[in-house]
């Protein structure tokens, strides 16, 4: 009886709200819901199929986890459909989700992320390291950009290829002590210009 009053509340729950996502401790109807709810993903195992089967027929969610994960990644395929690429800003709201927190939470998490979860964010073109993906985005610029006109002498506000190439090279210049040897040799290997004398 216990568990029919509870599923029944439930029931009515999901009517009301849309889902079965009740939330630890919430009451619904002067029922304990969030802790029955609770117990019924911690004592699944002991369930009888036919409860299990009355609980799957509602969209009951045994992992609310992985639910929110697969709802975030659903937005993510979405804003990539929008917007073309996976760099959603950290704070930015998208489809009611907090898009731009839960991207940043995959990237701080990775090591603890399945194979799988890995995976799947690398085959929609997710970017793990915006800097670095940055960096590339505007050596390739460059590198077009010496290819049409001979040298890497970019006027200081030149935009090319939709990027800031300009202000980049400048950035270049100024932080050649921090870069990466890796990242000094490909700019000297492509003739890249470190001071520049200006004409008076």
């Amino acid at each position: 009886k216990q568990w029919e009053d509870h599923f029944e509340a439930l029931v009515g729950y999901k009517a009301e709200f849309g889902d079965c996502l009740v939330r630890d401790k919430s009451t619904y109807h002067g029922l304990g819901l969030g802790t029955w709810v609770s117990s019924q993903r911690q004592k699944k195992k002991t369930l009888s199929s036919e409860k299990i089967r009355r609980l799957n027929d509602i969209g009951f969610v045994w992992d609310p986890r992985g639910e929110q994960w697969e709802e975030h990644f659903k937005a993510l395929i979405a804003y990539k459909a929008e917007f073309g690429d996976c760099l959603v800003s950290r704070g930015l709201s998208y489809k009611g989700l907090n898009l731009g927190r839960w991207v940043g939470k995959q990237r701080d998490k990775k090591k603890k992320l399945s194979a799988e979860k890995i995976r799947r964010l690398d085959d929609i073109g997710f970017v793990w390291d915006p800097l670095s993906k940055q960096w590339e985005d505007h050596f390739e610029a460059l590198v077009g950009y010496k290819a049409e006109f001979g040298d890497c002498l970019v006027a200081h506000n030149l935009t090319y290829q939709g990027l800031k190439l300009g202000a980049w090279v400048i950035s270049q210049r100024s932080r050649k002590e921090k870069l990466t040897s890796e990242r000094l040799q490909r700019l000297d290997d492509l003739g890249f210009v470190w001071k520049v004398i200006r004409r008076t």
